[in-house]
């Protein structure tokens, strides 16, 4: 495999799993700010982003590159509301994206289509990740200041069977 390819590739594991923790922190100042429902959406976020890391670094060693897991650091983020989490949840989802698109540009570019087609999945359910985020943004916008629209917002995210559930439909 190229190195700037494979370079790529693990600083995208390094993202994937940034992503993961930062998901891992929103949901836990989620149940400690009272939505349970928004920490268990954030929880299977978690869980998707560690998938996604995984995956990659799979797919490093079928194709016999020696991969090494990154070192995370702590996320650093401020927020007051939780509009303002899923707010910044969506900055990283298009943040994520963008790297995404670039890598795969990157594969094209040295014709790499193995690459490429991995990466296939991640360009089209990055497409969804965002959809989703963006909804319960909006969602949480018509909430407003409305405790009981907010309180009715998280008990359908509590009862999501999965994140990509739309459950904050109107």
């Amino acid at each position: 495999m190229n190195p700037e390819i494979a370079e790529a590739l693990h600083e995208q594991i390094h993202k994937e799993f940034t992503a993961a923790f930062l998901y891992l922190s929103f949901s836990v100042q989620m149940r400690e700010y009272g939505l349970r429902g928004a920490g268990k959406w954030l929880r299977v976020q978690y869980r998707e982003e560690c998938g996604h890391a995984l995956r990659l670094l799979d797919y490093l060693d079928r194709r016999r590159v020696p991969a090494h897991v990154p070192r995370i650091d702590t996320p650093d983020y401020t927020w007051e509301t939780p509009l303002d989490v899923f707010r910044l949840a969506l900055e990283h989802e298009q943040q994520i994206t963008q790297s995404i698109h670039t890598l795969a540009s990157l594969c094209y570019r040295e014709q790499d289509y193995a690459t490429l087609a991995e990466l296939t999945d991640y360009i089209t359910e990055q497409v969804e990740e965002e959809n989703q985020v963006a909804d319960i943004v909006a969602a949480l916008k018509r909430c407003g200041n409305d405790a009981s629209a907010l309180f009715q917002l998280d008990l359908r995210l509590e009862n999501a069977r999965d994140a990509g559930e739309k459950v904050w439909a109107q």
